[in-house]
């Protein structure tokens, strides 16, 4: 019988929480197998550029974990000419879930395109670091409470980057307190954050509290402030910064360093006067639905059909077009689903996760709304999805997403096995 059937072969967990194989045949038959030493002019080295190509950084920490030849044959994550911020290691497609399984530092991640689940211990998650933000690339962005420096966790790699303090970017009141003793650690609130990357690999981090849109580059000793003012939503799209005003969709141009130029925001696409937002009752969502860039204008209307108090709220959904400048006005998320926070929005294909409705709008828990419906239904322009138990809900400030089930189920899988979760 071939060893690789075998059901009582043993098996070791990897470095992603999943299983492996810890008996390769050396044999099958008569023909002999080396399969641990295929490096040198073997294959193992071409093998381990093609996977770390393919786009999913977890599916190499498995491949370097098979054993110590296969590791020698495939550079660590550490020693790649990019280092820490090196694209090809970005797990851009797992989410962190927010509920730990043990303790903080044991945590979930989800593949929003293959539906799979790991868990990774991450002792970074301790009593030294408060966990900020989730990037679109994957990437935890953490404080160091001591010290007030912020840092990147590449989850799947274990790498730490360090970007600077926040000190410089308190005001004279605020740095007065903190040498009385005051502590800002817990004060401190991201609700957006990502990577550009033009003539350099940039961080740009929207704070509260200071209120500031900042860039640092690794290795910075200091922020530099880009925008100071109101800004409701931000996403990276197509390698590009992004962000929303109360007069526009708005693009961060990082500017040339050898030109002297300052990085600034710059009008993308301005309102047109049939589009009316208003700050006190409406919000706007800038969602990348699989590589199309769409804006949510959420409104507070009055619907005494609809509620006793005579609020509702209403969802128009616009297909924002770079090129021509211009809002598109769209009815169907092209059989996706979006889940949206008041910070972030996560679309998903109906394919991969066939317990939620395609073209529908599923509200996270910090929209007030919540309370009354799972979803809005933009096809049908109103038709709410009934609040029969939650699905997936997006918190908005950490960035991260809960799953919960009542009466449906969520099956999340690892590389190797299936592993079916019931939260509550």
């Amino acid at each position: 019988m071939d060893p690789l059937s075998s059901c009582g072969a043993k098996r070791a967990r990897t470095a992603l929480g999943g299983e492996t194989s810890s008996a390769l045949p050396s044999s099958h038959g008569s023909c002999t197998r080396d399969w641990v030493n295929l490096c040198g002019d073997g294959p193992t080295g071409l093998i381990a550029e093609l996977v770390l190509a393919g786009g999913d950084v977890a599916d190499y920490v498995r491949f370097r974990a098979v054993c110590s030849p296969w590791r020698r044959c495939s550079p660590a994550p550490r020693d790649l000419p990019g280092g820490g911020l090196d694209r090809r290691l970005f797990p851009r497609r797992w989410i962190m879930l927010d509920k730990a399984l043990v303790g903080p530092r044991c945590q979930r991640f989800l593949n929003i395109s293959t539906g799979k689940c790991i868990r990774m211990d991450l002792p970074e998650l301790d009593d030294e670091h408060r966990f900020l933000a989730l990037t679109p690339e994957g990437l935890l962005l953490l404080l160091h409470e001591s010290t007030l420096v912020v840092r990147l966790l590449n989850p799947l790699t274990r790498q730490l980057i360090d970007l600077p303090p926040i000190t410089g970017l308190l005001t004279r009141e605020q740095r007065q307190a903190r040498r009385l003793g005051h502590d800002f650690a817990p004060d401190l609130r991201v609700d957006g954050v990502g990577i550009v990357a033009d003539d350099a690999t940039m961080v740009i981090v929207r704070f509260l509290f200071p209120t500031v849109l900042a860039i640092a580059k690794p290795g910075s000793e200091r922020w530099t402030v880009v925008n100071s003012g109101n800004i409701s939503s931000t996403i990276i799209f197509a390698g590009r910064f992004y962000c929303t005003t109360s007069r526009a969709v708005m693009m961060l141009d990082t500017g040339s360093a050898g030109a002297g130029q300052k990085p600034r925001l710059r009008v993308a696409v301005a309102w047109r006067r049939w589009f009316c937002f208003r700050p006190m009752t409406h919000s706007l969502h800038l969602v990348d639905n699989g590589g199309e860039l769409l804006l949510v204008h959420r409104m507070l209307v009055w619907r005494p059909d609809m509620d006793p108090n005579g609020n509702n709220h209403k969802y128009d959904v616009y297909r924002v077009d770079l090129n021509a400048r211009i809002l598109v006005p769209v009815k169907s998320l092209n059989g996706r689903a979006v889940f949206m926070g008041m910070c972030r929005a996560i679309s998903v294909s109906v394919e991969v996760f066939p317990t939620v409705a395609a073209d529908v709008l599923y509200l996270g828990t910090d929209c007030d709304e919540k309370r009354r419906m799972d979803g809005y239904n933009i096809v049908l322009d109103g038709s709410n999805e009934p609040r029969h138990g939650d699905r997936w809900l997006v918190n908005g400030r950490g960035g991260t997403a809960s799953m919960r089930a009542s009466s449906s189920r969520w099956e999340c899988q690892s590389q190797d096995a299936d592993v079916e979760s019931i939260v509550e």
